[in-house]
């Protein structure tokens, strides 16, 4: 008998721990979001063509020759390559003016033209969905980075600069709202990143003793540009 009541104490007591434990889960599993009413979604991530329009902020340069800001037009095309990454290609132009240096011209007289250019970035890279392979009330935001070239396509100017071809890099922020089944609207801040080279008469005296670079730390200079898009994204090859 002492046996028996030993052990329905002992099976007592462990069937108490038991509902004591499996109490906290219960409640545990409660906690959140039915189903039904959860505010993420599962989101596939495949294959997109965004047409876009916005901002090129032009940042000035030290010899005062870069761009003018302007609006710019982008197309974009996006592949998902699991979870939560997708690979992208974007090309951006943004049509806008500059100015013309004379380097042996005196200050006063200096800018001789702002002739109208066009800035052509083309750039691919890695975006990442910050929410995983979900959307949080349909909206998808992302990280992106990547690498490209940037041009205007012009030969040297009266003065002896010439933007030329070059390497840029880029890192931006992205948001998307996805509707059920139809195109997404897109959101894009992006800094595009090159470097400007001046030639070396760009640092000679002119007649009243000035130059348009005296120091010559500033032979080569990177500037940061940042640009903001909005656009429709449509998916493709479903």
């Amino acid at each position: 008998m002492m046996r028996v009541s030993s052990f329905l104490r002992t099976a007592g007591l462990a069937g108490t721990l038991a509902l004591g434990l499996l109490g906290p889960s219960n409640a545990l599993a409660q906690v959140g979001h039915r189903p039904d009413k959860s505010p993420y979604e599962d989101f596939k991530i495949g294959q997109t063509l965004t047409i876009m329009g916005g901002w090129l902020a032009m940042q000035r340069d030290p010899a005062k020759v870069a761009p003018d800001a302007s609006w710019l037009a982008a197309l974009r095309y996006d592949i998902g390559v699991g979870g939560p990454a997708s690979l992208f290609v974007r090309y951006t132009g943004s049509p806008s003016q500059r100015q013309v240096l004379v380097p042996t011209n005196p200050r006063p007289s200096r800018v001789l033209e702002a002739p109208s250019v066009t800035t052509h970035l083309l750039d691919g890279g890695l975006d990442i969905a910050l929410t995983g392979k979900k959307t949080w009330r349909r909206l998808l935001p992302s990280v992106n980075g990547g690498v490209g070239i940037v041009s205007d396509f012009a030969s040297a100017d009266t003065g002896g600069y010439r933007f030329g071809t070059k390497f840029s890099f880029s890192y931006g922020f992205s948001m998307r709202y996805i509707t059920r089944g139809g195109p997404q609207l897109r959101v894009d801040l992006t800094n595009f990143i090159w470097q400007y080279q001046y030639p070396d008469r760009y640092f000679v005296l002119a007649s009243d003793t000035t130059a348009i670079l005296s120091d010559t730390r500033n032979r080569s200079a990177w500037r940061g540009n940042w640009g903001l898009s909005a656009g429709v994204s449509i998916p493709i090859f479903r």
